[in-house]
């Protein structure tokens, strides 16, 4: 039997709507999905309702396309990159409601916070500019100038840095800023723009996906830099796989996770052969995904079928039906062998969100479609 669940409007409590989340379990990507009434891995705990701000001219709710999220522990605030919106949303996941909208982040894409310093770092797309905020009082601390297109942002607490990836299809870099100053320290380059990138927390290494574009066609590759040095020591061909924007780390087994588009597949990489050692298909549209130290599991985001991408041929046996997204959850065994536990349909084009582990939550990014506003889902991993 399914949890109850709760629905919040920023600003005020709102029904659910008979809003759930239905678990389905797959005999494998082809086989028929099917019930299953043991415990599910995820659980919908909350529904946070994105009423309209600014630029909307539905007025039903924050428009277009949701990018990334990061969560401040001191606070217990939410940061959501409303990328169409150019907004920077604040939610206060303590009282279920929307502390704030701040506009003028222009194409808002991704973020990190610097609880140290009560900081909250997101780039702007548009103009290359890095952003930072003040995590309590909300005001804005100073910008930055990365470069174009800036995007993914993380924070590296064992060198107290923030690196920032910027770039085009052809030549691209991860700038690499002192988190106190704000001042950059050096750039790593890159042949293109690097998108999703993780960083090993107990040595010098760092792991960038090189997809090469969102319609590439070409084989992606997977870049290992030596933190040390700023040289890129090797690089990891994905044979006939495309697209390969979010990544995850395992860091005490040295096991990389990176999911493609073209086709829809997890691969695992082991960092210290580097070389694939399992692949397994997955939902489709994959933007985001992360790894669970606390339970060995992986946790991939897609956004399901994309019409303006795919043709009906392609779609993955494992994606929801029509243009519905869904959250796989995967296993994995001390040799490394994948197997999926679960997918959860999400909705359409939900492809981004953020697992935070201290809250054993995940936090999916629901955007505006008709006249259903957008939301922010919390799942609780069992």
């Amino acid at each position: 039997m399914m949890k109850k669940t709760h629905a919040w409007s920023w600003g005020g409590p709102a029904p659910l709507g008979g809003l759930l989340a239905l678990v389905v379990m797959l005999s494998g990507c082809a086989g028929a999905s099917h019930r299953n009434n043991t415990r599910q891995p995820l659980s919908l705990s909350r529904t946070f309702v994105l009423p309209g701000v600014t630029n909307t001219r539905t007025n039903v709710g924050v428009p277009g396309r949701i990018d990334h999220l990061a969560y401040d522990p001191a606070t217990q605030r939410l940061f959501v990159a409303a990328l169409e919106n150019s907004s920077m949303e604040v939610l206060d996941l303590a009282t279920g409601r929307r502390v704030r909208s701040i506009p003028g982040i222009l194409h808002a894409q991704g973020a990190a916070c610097v609880s140290d310093t009560f900081s909250v770092a997101m780039t702007s797309g548009e103009d290359g500019l890095l952003h930072i905020f003040d995590t309590r009082t909300l005001e804005e601390k100073r910008t930055v100038e990365i470069g174009p297109d800036a995007d993914n942002v993380r924070y590296d607490a064992r060198n107290n840095a923030v690196l920032v990836t910027y770039g085009t299809t052809n030549a691209g870099a991860i700038a690499v800023l002192d988190a106190r100053t704000w001042e950059r320290q050096r750039t790593l380059q890159f042949p293109s723009r690097p998108e999703s990138f993780q960083i090993d927390p107990n040595g010098k290494w760092l792991f960038a996906n090189l997809p090469r574009g969102v319609r590439a066609v070409t084989d992606g590759e997977v870049a290992v830099v030596n933190r040390e040095t700023g040289q890129t020591e090797a690089v990891i061909p994905l044979p006939g796989r495309a697209r390969n924007f979010p990544m995850a780390y395992d860091a005490a087994h040295g096991r990389l996770f990176i999911a493609c588009r073209r086709p829809a597949r997890l691969i695992e990489i082991d960092v210290r052969s580097r070389a694939i050692i399992a692949e397994v298909p997955c939902t489709d549209d994959s933007d985001d995904l992360f790894f669970d130290a606390q339970t060995g599991q992986v946790l991939v985001i897609g956004g399901g079928f994309r019409p303006d991408l795919q043709t009906p041929e392609s779609v993955s046996p494992c994606s929801p039906p029509g243009e519905m997204g869904g959250i796989d959850v995967f296993s994995v065994a001390a040799d490394g062998v994948l197997t999926r536990k679960s997918t959860v349909p999400s909705a359409f084009h939900a492809r981004t969100g953020l697992f935070v582990p201290v809250r054993r939550a995940l936090y999916l990014a629901v955007p505006l479609r008709g006249k259903r506003a957008p939301e922010i889902r919390e799942y609780i991993l069992e």
